[in-house]
């Protein structure tokens, strides 16, 4: 059995993504790391126990593209399972082996562990997320894909730009929308790093230099809406 970890990258520092890139060496099930540089390649990468795949210009689509392009390499490759981990954030070493362990003994395509938000320094905030639960949403970086769901897999890259700043939301719709039933280990083993105020105001915190809001968030679910129902029908449903 393989399982690839497909990291999009595009101007994160590389400290960050060395963390990322360490937490996958560091499986206790040993995964293919897949970096896909999104227009800004780190020349160094070269040199890492990885597969770094290199595009020629960034997309602009908050990874989305290099996302699904890194996926659907691996999975021509011949992985059977195939997980995603942004740049910023890490996993914790039973995160792949308690994923794949779950869908195995449950037969399913789809499974999804949960996240611990993690402030920008890294330091813990929430150990569950009571955001990501796997039912109404589940963070990109908590599901493991099968290599059978190539439709949805390769959704990231076939998303219109205009939705990239929902992509997560719009990929977790379309897996409840075509019936992939999905397994859950309730484990917290993805560490995301949080930049969202509200995350922040939730504990009563201030938000640190270099947080956002959710104005980028509004605008994906304006540019949804602005859609057609046949437009929406295709992304969600695929016919």
């Amino acid at each position: 059995m393989q399982i690839a970890i497909v990291t999009p990258y595009h101007n994160e520092d590389i400290a960050l993504i060395r963390q990322a890139h360490e937490s996958v060496l560091a499986q206790d099930f040993a995964c293919r790391h897949v970096l896909v540089a999104d227009g800004h390649p780190h020349p160094e990468i070269d040199d890492w126990n990885c597969e770094h795949i290199v595009l020629p210009g960034a997309h602009k689509d908050w990874g989305g593209f290099a996302r699904g392009m890194g996926a659907m390499h691996a999975v021509h490759d011949g992985v059977d399972f195939v997980a995603f981990l942004d740049a910023d954030n890490w996993l914790e070493p039973n995160h792949a082996s308690s994923l794949a362990v779950q869908a195995l003994n449950s037969g399913t395509a789809i499974t999804v562990s949960r996240r611990s938000l993690r402030r920008i320094d890294g330091s813990l905030m929430r150990r569950i997320c009571p955001e990501s639960e796997g039912d109404n949403f589940a963070d990109t970086g908590t599901i493991l894909y099968h290599r059978s769901v190539l439709d949805v897999i390769s959704l990231w890259a076939r998303m219109p730009r205009a939705l990239s700043s929902i992509g997560d939301q719009i990929v977790w719709r379309a897996i409840k929308e075509r019936g992939y039933p999905c397994a859950h280990t309730g484990l917290p083993t993805l560490n995301y790093r949080t930049k969202f105020v509200g995350h922040y105001r939730m504990q009563n915190e201030e938000p640190p230099l270099g947080a956002i809001d959710f104005s980028h968030i509004k605008q994906g679910y304006t540019n949804w809406e602005a859609l057609n129902d046949l437009q929406k029908q295709l992304l969600l449903k695929g016919h």
